[in-house]
């Protein structure tokens, strides 16, 4: 089951204050766009594949006074709309400078997919990648200077798509002339910091709304364990207690607590001090609500699962049980896993080239120990495999 709200949205993002200088400031709305198609090749660098797809893209030409700069938004893991709809900034600066702006979408996600239907056969995946974005990328650009009297280009980006502008930059300095890569985590997927770094993050964000947070939720993992230690009678509490759908089973233990885990780090990416949709419908400052949740609930297991829930609930949801297998998919991205088709995309770039060897220790962090290195896991139906 995907939540309504899911459906079109980012299959994930993997840092903790999601592009924060591209949100906008006070949650308005953005201006209407133009959607169009441009014409890509779907093997950039194999001419012997003459294999061409539509690649959309959304125009904003309100502010554009027949010349000036073009603002151009580098689509990442998602339909593009999720990022128009949640880059404010980006619209803030295009009318102080008269620009046009492009979001452009992510080949394999949304509505640009080379091959319909077809698209995520394992025989067609092999041109998802990072390479073959950014020259759909590049020759949209010249498409678009063809088109209209640009002066520069500047590259924007979230997450994902702050490590494409940056990267875009580096590789078409010809077509981009400064990127504003916002919480573009290159460094983790270089396997340049710590491992336990991003749920050090995590677990941060919720000690600095309340020192006791933290403590909550480790005694509630503790509890977990060793409830389902006791076997079936364990089991039944933690079901109560969370208020699942189906009888927790022995086997789906550390898929509880990676359905929690997915949760918190959701709702510290995406914590805005106004309301937004962007991957849940979520109130302002979510993570003060689910700390609140759990500093509430005098039984630390109900609190935990609160506190979990606001994420697959939203605000005023109206589920009276958690269905824990549809609502969190384990797969390749240790810090967060969406559902429906994107994430089926972006399963596939964590498992080739954009790994994230993410762990926890429950020491620096909040979350019962893992070791998650650079070997992925791939969704249940090993679809990549």
């Amino acid at each position: 089951m995907v939540r309504a709200w899911e459906r079109g949205k980012p299959a994930t993002m993997f840092v903790v204050l999601l592009a924060v200088v591209l949100a906008e400031v006070h949650g308005g709305t953005p201006p209407p766009y133009k959607e169009y198609y441009m014409q890509q090749t779907v093997d950039h660098f194999n001419y012997q594949n003459q294999d061409v797809f539509g690649e959309r893209y959304l125009l904003v030409d309100q502010y554009f006074k027949g010349t000036g700069p073009l603002f151009f938004y580098t689509g990442n893991e998602g339909a593009i709309e999720g990022f128009y709809d949640n880059s404010g900034f980006v619209f803030e600066l295009a009318s102080d400078f008269n620009a046009l702006v492009v979001f452009a979408e992510h080949r394999y996600y949304g509505k640009s997919l080379p091959y319909g239907q077809s698209t995520f056969e394992p025989k067609n995946m092999g041109y998802l990648s990072v390479a073959q974005a950014l020259a759909d990328y590049s020759v949209l650009i010249a498409n678009l200077r063809s088109q209209y009297d640009i002066s520069r280009v500047i590259a924007f980006g979230g997450s994902y798509g702050g490590m494409l502008s940056a990267w875009f930059r580096f590789k078409y300095p010809n077509a981009v002339d400064g990127a504003l890569a916002a919480s573009a985590p290159i460094f983790i997927v270089d396997n340049l910091v710590d491992p336990t770094a991003f749920f050090g993050v995590v677990t941060q964000d919720y000690e600095s709304v309340d020192a006791r947070c933290p403590v909550y939720v480790r005694n509630a993992f503790s509890q977990i364990l060793s409830l389902a230690q006791q076997g079936a009678s364990g089991l039944q509490t933690i079901t109560k207690q969370f208020l699942l759908c189906d009888e927790l089973t022995a086997d789906k233990v550390n898929h509880l607590i990676g359905w929690v885990r997915n949760s918190f780090t959701s709702l510290a990416m995406v914590d805005y001090p106004y309301a937004a949709s962007f991957l849940a419908p979520l109130p302002a400052y979510p993570v003060n609500v689910s700390c609140n949740y759990l500093l509430s609930e005098p039984n630390p297991l109900r609190g935990l699962a609160l506190a979990a829930g606001l994420f697959y609930n939203g605000t005023g949801g109206t589920l009276k049980c958690f269905n824990i297998t549809d609502e969190f998919i384990e797969c390749a991205d240790p810090t967060g896993c969406g559902l429906g088709p994107d994430s089926l995309s972006w399963d596939y770039q964590a498992c080739t080239e954009l790994t994230l060897p993410c762990s926890t220790n429950n020491i620096t962090d909040m979350f019962p120990p893992t070791v998650l290195t650079q070997v992925p896991t791939v969704r249940p139906n090993g679809v990549w495999k």
